[in-house]
Formats: structure tokens, C-alpha cells, sequence
């Protein structure tokens, strides 16, 4: 007995028997699928981003939490160069210091600072050559102490308060 394919028979001129295959159809269907998942995931994607997430500005204001430093509209963060300091000698061995820094601080002193950053990176290297890396790297609080103390060296350089925060954005000690 024998099986029969779906599809549509047609005779030709010569009496042969041929059959259609319903591969039009597959050949649509999938296509079809990934056009539709294409669209679905564009429009997943506008619905989240317009009406489901909150909306934001061009500045990001970091939200407040107890203890954690914010940025606000009124502030600008500042980078420095580069900073190679040899540190003062432990045990006999000359170690030095390769840090990037960046200071926060008013916008309106952001031109001020600017213009006396020389100021900024002497008071820098001061404190750097008088620490030792056990000094830094030893106790949790070591790193902590640095900063706040790099943040008053440069506040007392300027003779008021123009840095509100020093952030720590690259460090090595070899």
C-alpha cells in the first residue's frame, strides 16, 4: 500500500503525477515569529523606560542615605593628575605612591580652584610624603583618615572650606 503526501496533485503534459508540498506555509510562519518578537521586545522595552521607570533629569542627584556622601545640582566634582610620590621610608625601604584623585566641591568655587590647582596638588604631595603605606593600607580606618585629611590639607591651604570631599579614583603603592 502506498502512502499518500499531503499536499496538492497536479498531472502534467507527459502523465506524470507531481506533489506540492505545504511549505509555503512553514516558509511564512517563522519568519513571521521573529518579526513579531522583534516589535514585542521594541515595545516592552518603550513601555518600561517611559511609564514604568521613574523619571530622571539631565543632572543625577545621588539619593541621600544615612552616612553616604550625595552630589547635588550646586556641586561639581573636580580630577586631578596624576599623583607619583615617593612615601616615607619603612624599615629602611623607599616605597612610593601612584593616586588619582578628584576633590568635591561649590560650583561657584570651580573656577577659583582652577585657577590655584597648583596649590591643591602641593598640599597633596605634602601629606603623601609623610605617609608610610602601613599608614594607608594596614587598618580599614587607614584609607578613611587619608582622605579626610587630604580633604582639611586643602581646605586650610585655601584658607577656607572649598572641598567638601575627596574621592580616591586610582591607587597603587609599590
Amino acid at each position: 500500500m502506498e502512502k499518500r503526501k499531503k499536499g496538492k496533485v497536479s498531472k502534467t503534459e507527459n502523465g506524470t503525477v507531481e506533489v506540492e508540498k505545504k511549505s509555503m506555509k512553514m516558509g511564512l510562519v517563522l519568519p513571521l515569529i521573529l518579526i513579531l518578537a522583534v516589535v514585542g521586545s521594541v515595545i516592552g522595552t518603550v513601555v518600561t523606560t517611559k511609564f514604568l521607570l521613574p523619571p530622571t533629569t539631565g543632572v543625577q542627584v545621588a539619593e541621600k542615605e544615612e552616612g553616604k556622601p550625595t552630589v547635588s545640582e550646586d556641586q561639581t566634582i573636580v580630577p586631578l593628575d596624576e599623583f607619583v610620590v615617593n612615601l616615607a621610608k619603612s624599615d629602611g625601604n623607599q616605597q612610593y605612591i601612584r593616586v588619582n584623585l578628584s576633590v568635591l566641591i561649590e560650583e561657584k568655587n570651580s573656577e577659583d580652584f582652577a585657577k590655584n590647582v597648583a596649590l591643591v596638588r602641593d598640599s597633596v604631595v605634602n601629606v603623601l610624603r609623610q605617609k608610610k603605606a602601613s599608614d594607608i593600607l594596614d587598618t580599614p580606618e587607614g584609607l578613611a583618615q587619608w582622605k579626610t585629611e587630604l580633604k582639611e590639607t586643602i581646605n586650610n591651604a585655601y584658607g577656607v572650606e572649598i572641598a567638601s570631599d575627596v574621592y580616591i579614583t586610582d591607587l597603587a603603592i609599590q
